[in-house]
C-alpha cells in the first residue's frame, strides 16, 4: 500500500513538473516573439515619421511652386503627429499621397523638376524600408497569435496575460504610383 501511495505521489510531482515545464516553455516561445515585434513596431514608427518630414518638404515644394487652391493639403498640415496614434498617421500620409498625386497627374512640371525628383527619391528609399518592416511586422503578429491561440503553446495563455497586437494596413497602389513616375 505504501508503495503504491509513493508512486501515486511521485506520479503526480512529475505530472505538475510537466505542466510547469510547458507553461515556461510556451511563455518563453511567445515572448521571444515580442521583442522582434516591438523592435519592428518602433522602426515603423520611426519610418512613418521620415515619411511625414518628405510629404511636408513635398507639400511646401507644391505649394510654393504651384498655383493651388488654398485648402490643399490643410488637413495634412493641421495634423499633430505628437498626439496621433499610428493608425492615424497611417490614415493622414494615405490621404496626403492621394492629394500628392493629383497635383502630379495635373502638372508635368514637377517632374521634371530636379528638386522634387530628389523628394521622390528620397521618399522611394523610406516607403521601400517600411513597407519591408511593415511586413516583416504582420507576419510575426501572425506567427504571435498562432502561438497564442494553437497547440501547447496556448495553455501558457489561459495562465500568462499577453498584450494583443494587429496588423498594419499597408497598402501600396497609390504610394507606388506616386514613386515609380518618371
Amino acid at each position: 500500500m505504501n508503495n503504491l501511495v509513493i508512486l501515486g505521489i511521485a506520479v503526480g510531482v512529475l505530472f505538475i513538473i510537466f505542466i510547469v515545464i510547458v507553461l515556461i516553455i510556451g511563455k518563453n516561445k511567445i515572448r521571444n516573439i515580442l521583442i522582434p515585434l516591438d523592435m519592428s513596431k518602433q522602426d515603423i514608427n520611426d519610418y512613418l515619421k521620415e515619411k511625414y518630414k518628405i510629404y511636408k518638404e513635398m507639400v511646401r515644394f507644391i505649394k510654393d511652386n504651384l498655383s493651388i487652391k488654398e485648402e490643399a493639403f490643410a488637413d495634412f498640415l493641421k495634423f499633430d503627429t505628437k498626439e496621433c496614434l499610428q493608425s492615424e498617421l497611417i490614415d493622414m500620409l494615405d490621404k496626403t499621397t492621394y492629394e500628392i498625386n493629383e497635383y502630379v497627374d495635373n502638372y508635368d512640371e514637377l517632374l521634371k523638376n530636379n528638386d522634387f525628383m530628389e523628394l521622390k527619391r528620397k521618399l522611394y528609399n523610406v516607403q521601400v524600408n517600411l513597407e519591408a518592416t511593415i511586413d516583416y511586422y504582420n507576419n510575426k503578429i501572425s506567427t504571435y497569435n498562432t502561438l497564442k491561440d494553437k497547440g501547447p503553446t496556448n495553455f501558457s495563455t489561459k495562465f500568462f496575460t499577453f498584450d494583443d497586437y494587429s496588423t498594419i494596413k499597408n497598402e501600396k497602389e497609390e504610394i507606388s504610383r506616386l514613386i515609380n513616375l518618371n
